[in-house]
């Protein structure tokens, strides 16, 4: 039953230092500050250790349960990184604010920098590691609960916010459909097939792959880990959340679980759903669509920033969808250069945010190039780069995506992903109008909280918005992924290189 054992050594490491801190944690007051700490130390230890696991060999774990090959201990590589890059970011943050008050804006969980908040992202990395390592449908759904039971409580951490306590009710409820939808597709696999291990549904299902239960079962799977994913028609949550989540809580969100997510979707298909794969192609094309065109219109009209961003990813899934649906070895790797920019692009865009976590409007960036112009042009940059402007990292993920669509004959998915994407580049560039062409004042005349009152003038005048400041860290965190992006700018063979080999011996 222990076969192998040695080879989850990085996942016993994480989930015994968890254990720990949970303990100081509430034990030790006075360690909460330094817990994120221990924390990101503790990831970039185990990338050390996932390091030295590296082998060409595949290797099955506890009865096949796990498995663990170069390509999965990459994949975790990359959540390990990402997730230590956004512990390290700020979480503390004060205002300035007008003698009046302002008593109607709403502040960030000032005292979200408590070990909870890292705790939960560690349990629901160590979560990510055991979805992404399952070769068997039990290990895959409790590697799922445990990202969505610690996703649920991130949601709602901040309990003073009417808007993070709906949010977390809402992901609550609907994340508890999409896994009973998982759970259900799961047992109507299990009872026709008479297996739980994804590899051997995989050779069933492709001898018999007329069985419509099969097919019905597969289909409930995947619809629930568009769920998860966030791809429309599926999306409900997905703004409310967003919103409602501290902004370092966002940026989590944003980033790490759709890796988890999207690996396991990719590998369910090849591995265990491939003899079906024409009755799920279908439902990949429609939620493609919808979530190109859900993400491009949604996002024209909203004034709130985290909501534009929202809408900003649920186009960026239907653009990952557009990659995996020729299911070719070159798709499958324009679909994985994809969500590596796009991770860079998302860390880039959330250290902004997240020093900026006072600009909760979009236009309450006005003038930003006056007061940071060195930030502002940042923003900008990092902005054109998402909206896909060439020759910018954006523009080569899109452009790989489109080309392997067309190849494959997916002629109306490509012009559609052309079209939308040309539409979403509206609401990019209204943000960079706010921050060169607008001045300060501007924003109070359009969005000035209601509480303020017959006070607003008077109000206005005591406000001090020179408060848009990068930390040490987060410095160093946006110059790294600035870096990355000019670097693709110039050598985007690097990436392809990387990326090859990593599916050469073995897709994910």
């Amino acid at each position: 039953m222990l076969s192998n054992i040695y080879w989850l050594l990085p996942e016993i490491f994480i989930a015994s230092i968890s254990v720990v801190v949970l303990g100081l944690g509430a034990f030790i007051r006075s360690m909460n500050k330094k817990m994120n700490y221990i924390l990101v130390l503790t990831l970039l230890l185990t990338v050390l250790i996932l390091i030295n696991l590296l082998n060409k060999d595949t290797i099955y774990i506890c009865n096949d349960l796990l498995v663990s090959r170069d390509s999965i201990i990459v994949v975790k590589i990359v959540l390990l990184l990402t997730s230590s890059i956004i512990l390290l970011l700020p979480t503390r943050i004060k205002y300035r604010e007008s003698k009046e008050g302002l008593e109607g804006y709403r502040k960030e969980l000032e005292n979200i920098g408590s070990y909870e908040l890292g705790l939960l992202i560690i349990l629901s990395v160590l979560g990510m590691m055991i979805l992404v390592s399952s070769n068997d449908l039990i290990m895959l759904y409790l590697g799922i609960e445990l990202i969505s039971l610690s996703l649920y409580i991130l949601t709602g951490i901040n309990r003073k916010s009417q808007d993070s306590t709906e949010g977390g009710l809402k992901y609550f409820l609907l994340g508890a459909l999409s896994s009973g939808l998982i759970l259900f597709g799961m047992g109507i696999l299990y009872g026709y097939t008479g297996e739980t291990n994804i590899e051997s549904i995989g050779s069933l299902i492709w001898h018999t792959p007329d069985l419509y239960q099969v097919k019905i079962g597969g289909l409930f799977v995947i619809i629930g880990l568009l769920f998860k994913l966030g791809a429309a028609p599926f999306h409900m949550w997905l703004p409310d959340v967003y919103e409602g989540a501290p902004t370092i809580v966002t940026a989590y969100f944003a980033i790490v679980p759709k890796i988890g997510i999207l690996l396991t979707l990719i590998n369910l298909i090849l591995v265990g759903l491939i003899g079906i794969w024409y009755s799920i192609q279908p439902l990949l094309i429609i939620s493609g669509i919808l979530s190109l065109i859900v993400g491009s219109l949604g996002g024209i009209n909203q004034g709130k920033i985290k909501r534009l961003v929202s809408y900003s990813a649920i186009s960026h899934v239907g653009f990952l969808l557009i990659g995996i649906i020729p299911l070719s070895l070159y798709s499958i790797e324009a679909t994985l250069i994809y969500i590596l920019i796009y991770i860079v692009l998302s860390i880039s865009t959330f250290t902004i945010l997240i020093n900026l976590s006072e600009h909760k409007y979009i236009s309450q960036f006005s003038g930003l190039s006056r007061y940071n112009p060195v930030l502002a042009f940042t923003f900008a940059f990092v902005l054109l780069s998402i909206a896909g402007i060439p020759p910018l990292a954006g523009f080569f993920s899109k452009y790989l995506v489109l080309l392997n669509a067309v190849e494959n004959g997916y002629y109306i998915l490509a012009i559609i992903g052309v079209l939308t994407s040309a539409i979403s580049t509206f609401y990019y560039l209204r943000i960079i109008k706010w921050m060169f062409f607008k001045d300060t004042w501007f924003y109070y005349l359009n969005d000035l909280y209601d509480t303020v009152g017959p006070n607003k003038n008077k109000a206005l005048k005591n406000v001090n918005w020179n408060t848009a400041r990068l930390n040490f860290i987060s410095s160093i965190v946006l110059g790294g992924t600035l870096w990355i992006i000019l670097t693709l700018l110039f050598c985007p063979n690097l990436l392809t290189s990387f990326v090859f080999w990593t599916i050469s011996s073995s897709l994910i």
